[in-house]
Order: structure tokens, then C-alpha cells, then sequence
């Protein structure tokens, strides 16, 4: 009896220290297809944020293997609905919780739709070199070969490797290990929709195994956007450019109620029509502020293509596309509405 309680003692001894030198991994859940459900395993229509949190994690074995994991439920949605609050909402709990010492890194499960989104604009807004790791599925958990189980166990594996801290926010998908500012969703349905088009991705992970590609980038969590005591963000437009856009329906997003910036997703190398030559002088007018980004799914806009922005004081949005333009350019809006400013901000983040 003593040689049983003896071992059983030894055991829980052992098993206490074995956690303790495991780091601690914190998953933040907002939902999404990885926490979707549907009526079968082949179903291509499913309910998004179907599962909790635990329901997640206790899908994929060996992760406790990994790390020591600590859950919170943020939200649980489909991502297409996430709003800025939403986000406003969940970076202020990924500060929260990268603060705690005892904390190594965070893994954020998220919709795919926005996913790439939030992504940048996390990046762009927490502050630290912590590991910070977006994960998400093209199929549901009730899928035929589901694909968020092992994206989940490698997104932790490349959060507890040493060789990710100062990389910023990462995203993990399909064995992929991309930049959260340079990622982009590319397909509607494979599982390898996501991609780096102008830069690839930054690494690989196998089965937990994590191999980087390069040395890491200049990374945001020094720049200067500080979200802890903002109530909203400011009101940016997406104009997307095609033949013929009609221009009364430009001059109506003019009237919208307290616009600060307009992103236009021109043709090309962000070229705008010369037709639009009102529209950009009377935005200019009333202090918006616009971005010339491009609807081309990679390459970089050139300052001042075709006079553009010398001539009517617009922004070259670099390399990022439309909707991470946007995000930059709100978050730029917190602090300055000066041209000059702003556009070294595109160069920098």
C-alpha cells in the first residue's frame, strides 16, 4: 500500500513539474469555420461558431503535448460578421493576456473570410515580441478530412518555437506559415487559399515540425497606433474601379457622415480614371483622405503614377491590397490626417 501511494505521489510529482516547463499557450476563440458545424461530413453549407473554445481544443490530440493551454471565448461568429468593434474588443484581450509573464504566446482561431484582416491590423496594434498566431479552416470540424485539427496543432507548435518571437502576428494555415501583413485569402474553397503573393510564405511547419525561410522583417509592434483607449475608429470607403463607374454614385459616398478616407482599388498599377477628376479634387476639399491601392491581386503601386498623386495630393498604398490599405489608413487617421506622414507610414508598416 505504502509502494502504491509512494508511486502514485512520485507520479503527481512528476507530472507537475513535466507542465510546469511547458510553455503556456493562450487561444483566443472568435469562431469561424474551424468552430463550424454542418448536417453532414460532406456538406458545403454549415453553421460558422458552432463550437466553443473547449469543444476546439479537445479535437486535436497531442496538443496538451505541446503546451499548456488557456482558452477565452471572445466571440463566436461567422467572420464576414465581425465589425470594429469586434476587433477593438479582441486586440485589447490579446494585450491582456500577452502581458501575463507566465504566458508565452497567443493562438487567435478565426473565420477565413476577414481573417487576413485582422491579422494586419493586430499586427499592427499589439506591442510585443511575443508570438502572436491567427488560425482558421476551410472545412468545418464535421468535414471529411477537416483541416482546422492539425492547423490548430501546428499554429502552436510555431507559437511555442523559439525562432518566432519578434515576427509580429503570423498566420498558420495548410503547413503554411505566412506575414501577417502580407497574406491574403485566394480561393473560396482550398484549403491552400492562403498565400503571400508578392513575398511567399515566410516558413513551413510539418506535422508541428517549424522550419523558417528568412531572418524575420522589421516588425509594427513599435509603431505608433495605441488602441487601448479608443471607443471606435475612423470612417474609411473602399472604391472599387471597373469601365464606366458611375459618378453620381462617387459624389454620394462624399455625403457619407463623418468620412475620413477612401481607399480606391484602382485598375492597374492604382490608376483612377480621368473622369474621377471631381470626385478627387472635392474629397480632397473636404480634408478625406484617399489611398490609391490596386484591384490587381499583387505588385506594388508606384508614387505618383501618372502625376496622380502629386496632383491631387492622394497616398501610394505600396504593396498592400485594398482592404489591409484600409486598415492602415484608419488607424493612421487616429493620430494625423497629413499626406506626408501617412504615406511614410505605408513605406514603414
Amino acid at each position: 500500500m505504502r509502494r502504491l501511494l509512494f508511486s502514485i505521489v512520485l507520479s503527481l510529482i512528476s507530472f507537475i513539474a513535466y507542465a510546469a516547463n511547458k510553455p503556456t499557450v493562450y487561444l483566443l476563440a472568435t469562431g469561424g469555420t474551424i468552430a463550424g458545424t454542418a448536417s453532414s461530413q460532406t456538406s458545403t453549407t454549415y453553421k460558422a461558431g458552432s463550437l466553443t473554445a473547449e469543444q476546439i481544443i479537445a479535437s486535436v490530440p497531442g496538443l496538451d503535448n505541446l503546451a499548456n493551454i488557456k482558452y477565452e471565448q471572445v466571440y463566436n461568429k461567422d467572420s464576414g460578421n465581425v465589425t470594429l468593434s469586434d476587433w477593438l474588443k479582441l486586440a485589447n484581450e490579446v494585450n491582456k493576456v500577452i502581458n501575463d509573464p507566465n504566458v508565452s504566446a497567443v493562438v487567435v482561431t478565426h473565420g477565413t473570410d476577414t481573417l487576413e484582416e485582422t491579422a494586419y491590423f493586430l499586427d499592427l496594434v499589439i506591442k510585443t515580441k511575443k508570438p502572436i498566431i491567427i488560425v482558421g479552416a476551410m472545412r468545418p470540424a464535421t468535414a471529411i478530412s477537416a483541416d482546422g485539427p492539425l492547423n490548430l496543432y501546428n499554429a502552436v507548435a510555431v507559437a511555442i518555437n523559439p525562432k518566432s518571437i519578434g515576427r509580429g502576428v503570423m498566420v498558420v494555415m495548410n503547413d503554411g506559415i505566412y506575414d501577417g501583413r502580407d497574406v491574403t485569402k485566394t480561393n473560396t474553397t482550398n484549403v491552400d487559399t492562403f498565400q503571400s503573393p508578392n513575398t511567399g510564405p515566410i516558413g513551413h511547419v510539418v506535422m508541428g515540425k517549424v522550419n523558417y525561410h528568412d531572418n524575420g522583417r522589421a516588425n509594427a509592434y513599435d509603431a505608433p497606433f495605441n488602441i487601448s483607449n479608443i471607443k471606435s475608429l475612423p470612417s474609411v470607403a473602399v472604391v472599387y474601379e471597373n469601365v464606366g463607374v458611375d459618378t453620381e454614385m462617387l459624389d454620394n459616398i462624399l455625403k457619407t457622415k463623418n468620412l475620413k478616407g477612401i481607399v480606391i482599388a484602382g485598375v492597374g498599377d492604382g490608376n483612377i480614371p480621368d473622369y474621377e477628376k471631381d470626385f478627387l479634387i472635392n474629397a480632397r476639399k473636404k480634408g478625406i483622405v484617399i489611398v490609391r491601392s490596386s484591384r490587381v491581386g499583387s505588385g506594388e503601386v508606384s508614387y505618383d503614377y501618372n502625376n496622380l498623386d502629386t496632383t491631387y495630393d492622394l497616398i501610394a498604398g505600396d504593396d498592400l491590397n485594398p482592404q489591409k490599405a484600409r486598415i492602415l489608413l484608419m488607424l493612421s487617421l487616429l493620430t494625423t490626417n497629413d499626406v506626408k506622414q501617412i504615406q511614410k507610414n505605408f513605406y514603414t508598416y
